[in-house]
């Protein structure tokens, strides 16, 4: 089934891909999904997020014109340095100089799960940076600063395209729930040398008092992200399960630093 493109100003494009944990016919089928948008289209490339689904998942059409399916790439050893004329499905009629890896090698699994690795060069290799730029959140127009951006936005505009890189909504809401827990954590951490001084029964008590407080203002923020994520990726994108997966593992994370450094508080700081 052919799919709609995220084309500039679609703030779609900025979610950062999650990794594929599944090989299932879910992502058999967005496999396909992506072959046919890629033949629609006439393109030599296509990654996930551009038909609005946060997966890290490219496509791919090598010079011999077959499509090599690229799941959870990684990018581990670059070489050189090579400078080619660029143009991408996000921004339409743009191009620009972008300077990649000559060659590089890659991993990254098949349709199956199993582990692959590979080297890229030459155009094939500048079309699997161009997309894994987009696993990450952003297109080639990422590379450059403010004024660059400012550049395209203008080409754009008189192209009658409207939009604007820096109104992107690049923290989440979710993320300022995160932000607050961490910051409470820290604090948390910083309490517990307080026996390390000489202070009275009464500010240790209250110092402990803080600590239970924070914990539990953790719990209530980290449960809101929760939910507020994935609701957040319902209206946002095609995709959910490959996001959740991320939302679960950074609650624990923070729920279970958080617990840890309450059973320290309790042992330590408490005077009782």
């Amino acid at each position: 089934m052919v799919r709609d493109l995220v084309v500039y100003p679609d703030q779609r494009i900025t979610v950062i891909s999650s990794d594929v944990r599944f090989f299932d016919e879910e992502l058999c089928e967005l496999l396909e999904d992506m072959k046919d948008t890629m033949n629609e289209h006439k393109v030599d490339g296509l990654a996930a997020i551009q038909i609005a689904v946060p997966a890290r998942v490219i496509l791919l059409r090598d010079s011999n014109g077959e499509i090599v399916e690229l799941i959870n790439p990684r990018l581990i050893k670059g070489f050189g340095a090579i400078t080619t004329s660029e143009t991408t499905l996000y921004l339409p009629n743009v191009k620009r100089d972008i300077t990649r890896y000559e060659r590089f090698t890659l991993v990254y699994q098949d349709r199956e799960g199993n582990n692959c690795a590979k080297d890229f060069e030459g155009a094939v290799g500048v079309l699997v940076q161009r997309k894994l730029d987009y696993t990450f959140g952003s297109s080639f127009a990422g590379r450059f600063k403010a004024s660059g951006r400012e550049a395209i936005e203008k080409e754009l505009a008189g192209k009658g395209v409207g939009g604007s890189f820096e109104s992107y909504d690049n923290l989440s809401n979710r993320e300022y729930f995160t932000s607050m827990s961490a910051k409470l954590l820290f604090l948390e951490f910083l309490t517990l040398f307080a026996p390390l001084f000489d202070l009275t029964t009464q500010t240790m008590a209250n110092l402990h008092l803080f600590n239970t407080i924070a914990t539990a203002l953790i719990v209530i923020f980290i449960i809101i992200y929760f939910i507020y994520g994935k609701y957040e990726m319902t209206k946002r994108l095609s995709c959910t399960g490959c996001q959740v997966i991320n939302f679960v593992n950074v609650s624990l994370q923070y729920l279970a630093l958080a617990g840890v450094l309450f059973g320290l508080s309790y042992k330590i700081v408490n005077p009782h």
